[in-house]
């Protein structure tokens, strides 16, 4: 496979590492964020404090999917450097397959984030 592909995948995933570790960055902001809305709170009933438990359930398991996806595109970017050197498959088809699976497992776990973020600030409109 050309060297340039090997590039440009390496360079796609920088990128999407730059994103995902931004988005996980965010999450204990807003883990911060409720908590000093509930401390503000004088009066809790039982259903926000179901929620709030929820939406922290969520962003600890969304912390978690990020962390594996950042590991998982660390060892993506050490085959491709690996498969750059050797060449040894001149059509790529493992590692374009590879490629592919990472970079539906990153728009999945894009789109989980910012559904979670929606239903966050959506929730926090309506407590305040």
């Amino acid at each position: 496979m050309d060297n340039r592909i090997y590039d440009l995948f390496m360079k796609e995933n920088d990128a999407w590492d730059d994103m995902i570790t931004r988005h996980r960055g965010e999450i204990p902001t807003l883990d911060k964020m409720l908590n000093e809305v509930m401390l503000i709170k004088k009066t809790v009933g039982e259903e926000t404090l179901a929620n709030v438990k929820q939406l922290q359930t969520e962003m600890q398991v969304q912390e978690k999917h990020m962390d594996e996806i950042i590991t998982a595109l660390e060892l993506q970017q050490l085959m491709l450097a690996k498969e750059r050197k050797i060449d040894s498959d001149p059509y790529g088809i493992d590692t374009v397959s590879s490629q592919n699976i990472l970079r539906e497992k990153i728009r999945s776990a894009e789109k989980t984030f910012l559904e979670l973020k929606c239903n966050f600030l959506n929730y926090m409109a309506t407590i305040l």
